[in-house]
């Protein structure tokens, strides 16, 4: 094979083997080398062309001068003391070299800024969109047409909770089968708050579907979900609900019973509410003006798998006021107030964001099992009467709804649709619903005051029960 003949040039221009090590500059006088009026620069001096150019600030970057196109160009090393001058030397001997074998190292820096730039944006890009951060986005969205400053800290305690193993995902990864494994641990034990969580997940991932971020807008619908084992306990009974001509009696007997857990029980049997919307009240959610009202915030009511309730409106009645006076004594001591005098009280409890019936702390609110435990202990009463359903089992907090729905039934047939409203429940058919917008508040402020005139009056005898009912304990 023939040998490559070398020219002049070749020889001019070739890079030696120089010593790393050699130089003009050492590490004192770099760090020595003090700023002036404008900049200079200082030679490491041999073929190496790497300079260190002061600036009047003070601040020393480091420059290797190389030829790319037949131009001089000065390369920057990045700024001392970050870059050393052992490593500034190693990298202006590399420059060079790229420089001699036709290569452009500013052009090649440039590159490798932009891709570490944009493998950069890429990494916030991604966290941005994993669910935990998507979350906020859309509570953040939705927040200014909530009327509740709780709702957001719901939704967040609630994804929180039930959402949990998706928080670190990117919306794009989330599955079905990942929203069901997720929930399907609360399905049963907690299903009123899963049901929120299920559907607080599916507007997060239609937030993420809506802004092209790869995410299944139907991960979360409930129709796809049924088949995979979200349905009902099989042979689940409905709840032991006492006859509703023995509440006027049992009421009576409540009477007896002292602290918090038993208003809160008096509370929800006169309103007809669900043990926790009836704990979760709070003083700021009472208007006093006209006719007294309760507006409780769709967040804590319960709503369908595929939309959140509306709030609900209670209108207040005299024996439910009553009861709030109680409840004002019982967490603040003093006398209690007068039924004219609540709202100048609850105007203090408001301000404070109170809730009328904390638990002993005053921290938070009472739990479903005090409730439940105050029937229990009234049942256990030896010689009293047996508060008991006509299949003979215990009755319970949520049996009341039924109590009240039945007495409607037996007393106001004509009034279906506003018992409905009463116990937050949407009548007729879906699409009926949908042009139907009223609650029929003032109708069920004369259905309330019946009831609560039918929970108060004096008690008859106790309706006797088949004797399967009334058995041993």
């Amino acid at each position: 094979m023939p040998k490559e003949k070398l020219d002049a040039k070749t020889v001019e221009t070739a890079e030696p083997d120089v010593n790393l090590d050699g130089g003009n500059l050492d590490a004192k006088t770099v760090e020595n080398a003090k700023p002036r009026a404008t900049k200079y620069r200082l030679s490491d001096g041999g073929k190496r062309g790497l300079l260190l150019e002061v600036k009047p600030t003070g601040a020393k970057v480091w420059l290797c001068r190389v030829t790319v196109a037949g131009k001089r160009r000065d390369h920057g090393l990045g700024g001392w003391p970050t870059v050393t001058l052992a490593q500034a030397r190693e990298k202006a001997r590399a420059a060079r070299r790229k420089a001699l074998n036709g290569g452009d190292p500013i052009q090649a820096r440039r590159d490798a800024l932009k891709a570490a730039e944009a493998a950069r944006k890429a990494e916030e890009e991604a966290e941005r969109r994993i669910f935990e951060v998507v979350a906020e986005a859309v509570i953040a969205a939705e927040e200014p047409g909530w009327k509740n400053a709780k709702t957001a800290p719901l939704w967040r305690a609630s994804l929180k909770t039930y959402a949990a193993p998706l928080m670190k995902q990117p919306v794009s990864a989330i599955t079905r089968e990942m929203v069901k494994d997720a929930l399907l641990p609360h399905w049963h034990k907690k299903p009123v708050m899963a049901r929120k969580a299920l559907r607080r997940i599916g507007s997060v991932l239609r937030y993420a579907a809506a802004q092209g971020w790869g995410a299944d807008a139907t991960a979360a619908d409930v129709r796809t979900l049924r088949h995979l084992g979200f349905t009902r306990q099989a042979g689940s009974k409905k709840q032991a609900s006492l006859p509703w001509r023995q509440v006027p009696a049992f009421m009576t007997a409540l009477e007896a019973v002292e602290g918090m857990p038993a208003l809160a029980l008096r509370f929800t049997i006169l309103s007809a509410l669900r043990s926790v919307e009836a704990r979760a009240v709070r003083w700021s959610w009472i208007g006093f003006d006209g006719q007294p009202t309760l507006v409780i915030p769709g967040a804590y009511m319960k709503g369908t798998l595929d939309k959140e309730p509306p709030p609900h409106r209670l209108p207040l009645t005299a024996p439910m006021i009553e009861t709030l006076c109680g409840a004002y004594q019982a967490a603040y001591g003093g006398d209690k107030p007068a039924p004219g005098d609540l709202p100048r009280y609850a105007v203090i409890a408001a301000a404070a964001d109170a809730l009328c019936f904390p638990n002993a702390s005053r921290t938070g609110m009472l739990t479903d099992a005090g409730l439940s435990a105050v029937i229990k202990r009234m049942n256990e009463i030896k010689d009293g009467p047996r508060w008991r359903d006509p299949d003979g089992r215990g009755a319970v907090v949520h049996g009341f709804r039924s109590s009240f729905s039945t007495w409607g039934d037996d007393t106001l047939p004509a009034e279906r649709d506003a018992i409905e409203r009463a116990l937050a429940h949407e009548p007729g058919g879906k699409v009926s619903t949908r042009y139907r917008h009223s609650d029929l508040l003032e109708r069920r402020v004369a259905i309330m005051e019946a009831w609560g005139q039918h929970c108060t009056k004096a008690p008859a005898e106790v309706v006797s029960l088949p004797a399967r009912a009334i058995g041993a304990r």
